[in-house]
C-alpha cells in the first residue's frame, strides 16, 4: 500500500451563499411567492406591503415623463397610481377574464337542438376530448365503447360537430380538416383531395414541380390547387381561449426615456419588504429558556439573511441594468435596430463580479422600454462578424446576429420570387454588403427567422 500526502486547495458554497444566489435568480413574482412562503414558516418575518403611489410623491422627471406623454398613456399611468382598484395588467390591455372557449363556441351553437339525455352526454364528452387547434383525439370506437353504443350514432353525432363553425373543427386529421373546409366551400375536387390524400407533404415544402408529375398535371394548374390548398385553416380552433393557464410578462426593469437622460426604475412594487417583529426581537434579548434563545436566533438570523439577498439582488439588478443602458445606448434611443455586440463577460469585468453573477441577474428577467417588452438576455448578443473594407480598425463595424437576420429579411423581400436565391446567393448577397458568413450560417440564420429555403419559396404564377 502507498500513502501519498497531497495538498489541495478546494472551494464549496455554503448554504447561504447558494440561497443568495437563487434568490439574485428569482424574478419578482418567483421571489413574491418565496417572500410569502418564508414568512409562513419564520414567525419573525412581518411583511410590509409596498407602499402605495398615493403615499409617494412623485419626482420632478416622472412628471415631465407624463407631460411629454400623449393623454391617454398619462391616464393610465394615473389610474395605476390614484386607484386603489387598480389591476396593473390593465395598463398592459391584458384581458385576464376567460375568454370564450372553443367548446363553449360550440354548444352554444346546438341550444336549440333536440338531443337525448345520451346523445348530449356524448356531444360534451367529445367537445371535451378537443385538443388546442380543433381536433377530436378520441376515436370513434373508444367513444362508443365508453358509452356503450354503436359507432353508427357518435359517427352522426360527430357530423353534426362537424357541420358547425369554424369550418375544419372536430376532424380527426389534418387531412379531414381541409376536407371539410373544401366541402363547405364546395370546392372539394378529385383533384383536391388527391392532393390532400398523397401530396400533402409535397404541398408544405413548396415541390409544385414533383406534384405536377405525380397528378400529370401542368405546373401554373398546380400551384393554383396548392395555394388554395394553403389558403386553408389547417388549426381551426387556435382562436378560441385555451383552457391553460396563460401567463402574463411583468418586467423586472423599466427603462425610461426623458429628453436628456434615461431612467432606470426596478418593479419593487412586485414583492413585500421584510421586516422583524419587534415582539420576537425583544422576547430573544431575554428569552425564557436556551431553547428558545436557540430557536429565535435562527429565525431572526434566517430572516436578516433574506432580507440582505433581496436587497443585494436589487442593487446587482440596477448595476447590471444601468451597464447594458450604457452599452445599448443606442438600441433605447434608435430602436432594435441599433443593437450593440455584448457580452456577460464584458459586464462582469465591467462591475468586478463574476460572470455567473450577470447571468443569474438577467435570467428570466424582463426589460421595458419605449421599444418594447424585451428579455434582459436579448441584449447580450456576440459579434458574429465584420462588417466594411480595409483592414484598418476604424473601417471595420462588428455586426451582431440580429443585424445580420435584419439584412438577410431585407434581401429575401427585395429578391425576384419566382428565381428565389439559393443560401449560396444569399451569402454572396450578405458579401456585397460587407457581411462574410459560410453557407451554414446563413442556412441557420434563415431557419431561425422561420424563412423558407429556395424551393419552399418560389412562386409559379
Amino acid at each position: 500500500m502507498d500513502l501519498k500526502l497531497q495538498v489541495k486547495q478546494t472551494q464549496t458554497l455554503s448554504q447561504r451563499m447558494i440561497q443568495s444566489a437563487e434568490i439574485l435568480q428569482m424574478t419578482s413574482q418567483e421571489l413574491n411567492t418565496y417572500i410569502n412562503e418564508l414568512a409562513l414558516e419564520n414567525p419573525v418575518i412581518d411583511i410590509v406591503e409596498p407602499p402605495t403611489a398615493e403615499e409617494q410623491r412623485e419626482s420632478i422627471e416622472q412628471q415631465e415623463w407624463l407631460n411629454s406623454f400623449n393623454e391617454e398613456n398619462y391616464y393610465l399611468y394615473q389610474r395605476q397610481n390614484n386607484d386603489d382598484d387598480y389591476d396593473f395588467k390593465s395598463s398592459w390591455n391584458i384581458n385576464t377574464d376567460d375568454g370564450e372557449t372553443l367548446q363553449d363556441y360550440l354548444w352554444s351553437q346546438l341550444i336549440t337542438e333536440n338531443f337525448t339525455d345520451q346523445e348530449t352526454e356524448i356531444i360534451k364528452f367529445m367537445l371535451e376530448c378537443l385538443d388546442n387547434k380543433g381536433y377530436l383525439e378520441e376515436s370513434i370506437e373508444t367513444i362508443a365503447s365508453y358509452f356503450g353504443t354503436d359507432t353508427e350514432l357518435v359517427e352522426d353525432l360527430l357530423s353534426d360537430l362537424q357541420a358547425l363553425d369554424p369550418s375544419g373543427v372536430c376532424a380527426r386529421t389534418l387531412e379531414e380538416c381541409l376536407k371539410l373546409q373544401l366541402e363547405r366551400r364546395n370546392m372539394l375536387t378529385p383533384v383536391l383531395e388527391s392532393i390532400i390524400d398523397n401530396c400533402l407533404e409535397m404541398v408544405a415544402k413548396n415541390q409544385i414541380p414533383a406534384i405536377a408529375r405525380k397528378l400529370r398535371l401542368s405546373p401554373t394548374e398546380t400551384a393554383g390547387y396548392c395555394q388554395i390548398i394553403k389558403s386553408l385553416n389547417p388549426k381551426p380552433g387556435v382562436s378560441f381561449s385555451s383552457r391553460d393557464q396563460l401567463r402574463y410578462i411583468i418586467p423586472d426593469v423599466t427603462i425610461v426615456k426623458f429628453k436628456d437622460h434615461f431612467d432606470i426604475l426596478l418593479n419593487e412594487s412586485m414583492y413585500p419588504t421584510i421586516e422583524l417583529n419587534s415582539y420576537y426581537r425583544q422576547m430573544n434579548q431575554n428569552p425564557e429558556s436556551s431553547e428558545l434563545k436557540e430557536y429565535l436566533g435562527n429565525k431572526i438570523r434566517q430572516a436578516e439573511w433574506v432580507k440582505q439577498c433581496v436587497t443585494q439582488r436589487g442593487k446587482t439588478l440596477m448595476q447590471v441594468s444601468r451597464a447594458i443602458l450604457e452599452h445599448q445606448e443606442e438600441f433605447f434611443t434608435f430602436g432594435p435596430a441599433h443593437l450593440n455586440p455584448l457580452r456577460l463577460a464584458d459586464i462582469a469585468q465591467e462591475l468586478d463580479i463574476h460572470e455567473s453573477t450577470v447571468s443569474r441577474a438577467v435570467s428570466k428577467k424582463y426589460l421595458q422600454c419605449s421599444w418594447g417588452v424585451y428579455p434582459m438576455n436579448f441584449f447580450f448578443s456576440r459579434s458574429v462578424a465584420v462588417q466594411g473594407s480595409g483592414s484598418s480598425e476604424n473601417g471595420a463595424q462588428s455586426v451582431t446576429a440580429a443585424d445580420i437576420k435584419r439584412v438577410l429579411r431585407e434581401i429575401i423581400e427585395e429578391e425576384n420570387k419566382k428565381k428565389p436565391y439559393s443560401d449560396r446567393l444569399l451569402g454572396e448577397k450578405l458579401a456585397e454588403r460587407g457581411i462574410s458568413i459560410s453557407r451554414r450560417t446563413v442556412a441557420k440564420y434563415r431557419e431561425e427567422e422561420g424563412i423558407a429555403d429556395a424551393s419552399g419559396r418560389k412562386e409559379y404564377v
